[in-house]
C-alpha cells in the first residue's frame, strides 16, 4: 500500500499525462477530470463513461452547482464521482486515481468524502494497491496537512511509478 501525490503547477499537463499513464495500467479505477473542448468533464476510469461536470451556463442552469474560483461544478456529478471512487475501493484495484484534490476538497466539498475514506483505506498497512491523487503544486502542502498524509510520496512525473 502506498499513497502517491502527483503534483505540478496548474496547466502543466497533469491530467493529460495521467490519462496516458492510466491507459498503460491493467487494474486501475477512479476518476479523471479532463478538459474537453474548453469544459471540464468527469471520466470514470473503469467504465470510460464521461460526464459533464462543469456548469458553463450558471444563469440558465436548473441544477445545483458548487463554485470555486471561475469554475462551477454540478453537485450531482460531484456526488457521482464520489460514488465511483467509493465503489472502486470495494474492488481493491491496483491503482485508485483521484484527479484532483484542490480548493473544494480543502473546504470539505467536491471529492472530500471519498478522499477521506480512501485515505483511511490506503493508510492501513494491510491494504494492497495504491492511491494516486493529483494536486497542483501550490496546494500540495495544504492538501497533505489537511488530509494528514504522513507517509505519502510526492512525484512530479508518472514514469517514476513502478
Amino acid at each position: 500500500m502506498s499513497i502517491y501525490i502527483f503534483s505540478r503547477p496548474i496547466h502543466s499537463g497533469k491530467t493529460t499525462e495521467l490519462l496516458q499513464w492510466c491507459n498503460q495500467q491493467k487494474n486501475i479505477m477512479g476518476i479523471a477530470m479532463p478538459d474537453v473542448n474548453g469544459s471540464r468533464k468527469m471520466l470514470d476510469l473503469h467504465t470510460k463513461e464521461i460526464f459533464d461536470i462543469e456548469c458553463v451556463d450558471i444563469v440558465n442552469s436548473t441544477e445545483t452547482f458548487i463554485s470555486v474560483g471561475r469554475f462551477h461544478f454540478y453537485l450531482s456529478v460531484c456526488e457521482k464521482a464520489n460514488s465511483v471512487i467509493l465503489k472502486s475501493l470495494l474492488q481493491k484495484p491496483d491503482w485508485l486515481v483521484i484527479d484532483e484534490a484542490g480548493k473544494l476538497e480543502l473546504d470539505g466539498k467536491g471529492f472530500y468524502d471519498s478522499i477521506m475514506k480512501a485515505t483511511v483505506f490506503y493508510a492501513n498497512k494491510e491494504t494492497t494497491g495504491n492511491l494516486l491523487l493529483t494536486v497542483r503544486d501550490s496546494l500540495c502542502i495544504d492538501v497533505m496537512s489537511f488530509f494528514k498524509f504522513h507517509d505519502c510520496k510526492i512525484i512530479h512525473q508518472l514514469d517514476k511509478l513502478v
